[in-house]
């Protein structure tokens, strides 16, 4: 679970579920530094909650039920847990089985959009994107174009630099997993001054990758 990171934003949530799954992990968190051993037995016993919510929560609508049990998730917590409230165990225990689904969801669209660019002969297939460029830098914005023959991939990103006015584009390699649609980042290939340097850098960037094949 790491640090209280926010939990991904999805429309089939309400967004006060969100929150509340936000707030149970950062509940959790101070007890690194407070109670360490408590800490790592808590998040053990999310683990656990967790493992039982893949068995039963193939998507996100079985989520949100049992997210309604409240308390009655966790059921009969062990006794070294004392002072760890059950509802705060459960939230956080869905808030991961919740990212583990959007992350499968993400993986599975990332599929779709190489299967039918490969029904379509096309070479190349956007495969996530996320954001408005047309807004970037204001609103960050991410694109990955996947070379559909081997998976290699250049990750397209534009976000505001430190005085939050100016854009900071910048291409990433990437790997496309065929078989499961995960994405690993690879090496950073450059960051450019304005969209005409970033264009031309993504068209040798293509050319190369489609060059080894």
């Amino acid at each position: 679970m790491g640090s209280a990171g926010s939990v991904p934003v999805g429309p089939d949530v309400p967004a006060a579920v969100l929150r509340s799954w936000d707030q149970a992990e950062a509940r959790l968190f101070p007890l690194v530094m407070a109670r360490p051993d408590l800490y790592e037995r808590a998040l053990r016993q999310v683990g656990v909650l967790a493992a039982q919510l893949r068995e039963t929560c193939p998507d996100v609508p079985a989520l949100l039920a049992e997210h309604e049990r409240g308390a009655a998730l966790a059921g009969d917590l062990p006794a070294d847990l004392a002072g760890v409230a059950p509802e705060v165990l459960a939230a956080a225990a869905c808030a991961m089985r919740y990212r583990e689904l959007v992350t499968a969801g993400v993986a599975q669209r990332r599929l779709a959009a190489l299967a039918q660019a490969r029904a379509q002969g096309l070479a190349w297939a956007v495969v996530e994107e996320s954001g408005d460029e047309a807004r970037a830098p204001f609103v960050p914005y991410q694109r990955v174009e996947a070379h559909v023959p081997s998976g290699r991939a250049v990750i397209v990103s534009v976000e505001p630099d430190e005085t939050l006015v100016r854009a900071v584009r910048r291409l990433d390699a990437g790997e496309l997993d065929l078989a499961t649609g995960g994405l690993q980042v690879g090496e950073p290939l450059g960051s450019y001054p304005d969209a005409g340097a970033l264009t031309q850098a993504l068209e040798s960037a293509r050319a190369e990758i489609a060059g080894r094949g």
